[in-house]
């Protein structure tokens, strides 16, 4: 392992968490030999600087502080972060976010109206909305066009 590329590695991950693909992809646009990389994350990993269970933890949290919902979320982990399905099933089981009311939350902050009567255009956009921030429709479609008054 070269200490060029622990230098980088550990200057990446001095400013916030990577997951492993996301290293591995940062060090070949710089040119490193694959043998390098594999020695480089093996010895970060060990030394527990990187780690994708962590990672997927503060993703998560960050991202639903953000307003999207799991099915968002987990798909951005998977598809663009490269974290295993099983470190991101564990990690979601293991969380104790409500997935309703951080719906709910999303709900009053983007349409405060969305309790009252209304029309299908406005319930089609209300429903794209949540559903192209990925929660699920359970989270959500009692609320929409109720009448009712809930709580947050």
């Amino acid at each position: 392992m070269s200490s060029l590329a622990l230098g980088y590695v550990v200057n990446l991950l001095s400013r916030r968490e990577y997951s492993e693909y996301e290293i591995r992809c940062k060090m070949q646009e710089k040119a490193f030999t694959e043998d390098e990389i594999e020695q480089t994350i093996l010895h970060c990993r060990q030394k527990n600087w990187q780690n994708d269970r962590r990672f997927t933890e503060n993703y998560l949290h960050f991202r639903a502080q953000r307003g999207f919902g799991p099915n968002r979320i987990k798909q951005e982990l998977h598809q663009l972060k490269g974290v295993q399905t099983e470190v991101i099933d564990e990690v979601f089981m293991e969380s104790e976010i409500d997935w309703s009311k951080q719906a709910l939350i999303v709900l009053n902050k983007k349409f405060p109206d969305y309790r009252a009567k209304l029309d299908p255009k406005s319930k089609q956009k209300i429903w794209h909305y949540m559903l192209s921030h990925g929660f699920y429709a359970d989270d959500f479609a009692d609320y929409v066009g109720s009448g009712d008054e809930y709580l947050d």
